[in-house]
């Protein structure tokens, strides 16, 4: 309005030299309306929308989560929609939304106008929706809840574990595993120290107000035993991963061990040692993690499986080829991951199987080997191979690019230390 008032003033006036200069005078239309505060038409507002796009006057919504047994029928039915106007609806899902798939816990939205509903939102899942109209035809639409990114820093000191170090700090146990991931080629988890500490610059996720996991770590770094690592999460388009402080890559071939989460090593590689059940000494060609039955196994790698059957002492078994240099070895598991056969391609991290008692087993563990070349090492102190490092062209720009994700990572020190003081 001040705006329109402003090019008013500023028309006249031009106006009136312009009549001044041509000697002519100014023509005036006296049918002509002045614009004044009293007769100036506001632009109306945009009227308020909900995160899934429904205007908010005069509508009434009422959220709830689906429990056992619920079918979209009694849903409805509980807002007075008639079994005519649900019958329509399921028939024109078919083929758009398999409205068998609500599960127990998923949240939806009923919208109501006049009392009367008229829309439906199935949060299929914690970012994904769907929403049923029939105000007027039936209609459905597909969306996705935009997802608030917040950057999180926090530090930690190992007492017990790294799980419970990341949960004293109050952040998420999904931050112990991602730690675990990025940092599982150079720390050995399985054998931390009181006194090891983290710290953390992350992405914690939110979608309509509500956490649903962490993002990326953008640094981090971690001291074991006197040494530190750091790890920078790096993507420029072509690159894209965690790389240490000189351009390399943190991500090696191979895991340092088959699970996602630390587990206890009940027995060593050695070149001979006593075989309880067979009383007798003998070589014991893997690391032994005693596990309960049921706990998931991971390929330490990207591979090829080459067997997965049972066999005589070492119960149900498991190999991996990964290249024409690596392969493992998976023991006495309960069972096998769906999918998992001989011929099949799996990833690094891809459950293959689960923790047994098969075969010659005195108890529920894994026995992981690791051959190199053919011949069995100890996976617990081999050196692996780490991936390709950043090239050149793109090393410059990376190490400009840490020096303020190293002074952050600085700064929690310098935090811990005023805060002791």
């Amino acid at each position: 309005m001040r705006k329109i008032f402003l090019a008013v003033l500023f028309v006249l006036p031009v106006t009136i030299v312009a009549a001044l200069y041509t000697n002519e005078p100014v023509e005036t239309n006296e049918d002509a309306e002045f614009i004044t505060v009293q007769n100036l038409v506001e632009i109306p507002p945009v009227p308020p929308k909900d995160i899934f796009g429904f205007v908010l006057e005069g509508v009434d919504i009422f959220e709830d989560r689906i429990k056992r047994n619920e079918s979209l029928y009694i849903i409805l039915r509980r807002y007075g929609v008639s079994p005519q106007q649900i019958h329509l609806i399921q028939q024109a899902a078919r083929g758009e939304v398999n409205l068998n798939r609500l599960i127990p816990g998923q949240k939806y939205r009923v919208y109501t106008s006049d009392e009367e509903a008229f829309a439906f939102v199935w949060q299929s899942s914690t970012t994904q929706y769907v929403s049923i109209l029939w105000d007027d035809d039936i209609r459905f639409e597909r969306g996705a809840i935009p997802i608030e990114r917040r950057q999180v820093r926090t530090a930690g000191t190992i007492s017990n574990s790294l799980y419970e170090a990341v949960r004293a700090e109050g952040a998420s146990s999904l931050l112990g595993s991602e730690l675990a991931e990025i940092f599982g080629w150079e720390v050995n988890f399985f054998a931390l120290h009181r006194g090891d500490h983290f710290k953390a610059i992350y992405e914690s996720l939110y979608a309509n107000g509500e956490f649903i996991g962490i993002g990326d770590i953008i640094a981090a770094e971690f001291q074991h035993r006197g040494r530190y690592h750091r790890a920078y999460f790096y993507d420029n388009g072509i690159r894209r991963g965690y790389f240490d402080g000189q351009g390399n890559s943190l991500q090696k071939e191979l895991l340092k061990a088959p699970f996602r989460y630390s587990q206890r090593v009940s027995s060593g590689f050695s070149r001979n040692r006593f075989h309880p059940i067979l009383q007798q000494n003998r070589p014991h060609y893997g690391t032994d993690y005693a596990a309960p039955v049921g706990t998931p196994v991971i390929s330490v790698g990207d591979g090829i499986v080459i067997e997965a059957q049972r066999r005589g002492g070492n119960g149900n078994i498991v190999q991996i080829r990964h290249n024409s240099t690596y392969k493992t070895a998976y023991l006495h598991l309960n069972g096998f991951a769906p999918g998992i056969r001989a011929g099949v391609e799996v990833t690094q991290g891809q459950v293959i199987g689960y923790v047994g008692q098969t075969g010659l087993a005195t108890g529920p563990h894994l026995c992981y080997r690791l051959y190199v070349n053919g011949r069995p090492v100890n996976s617990r102190t081999v050196d692996l191979p780490a991936s390709d490092a950043l090239e050149e062209e793109f090393l410059d720009e990376y190490l400009e690019y840490i020096k303020t994700l190293d002074a952050e990572l600085d700064n929690f020190e310098l935090m811990q230390n005023l805060a002791s003081n």
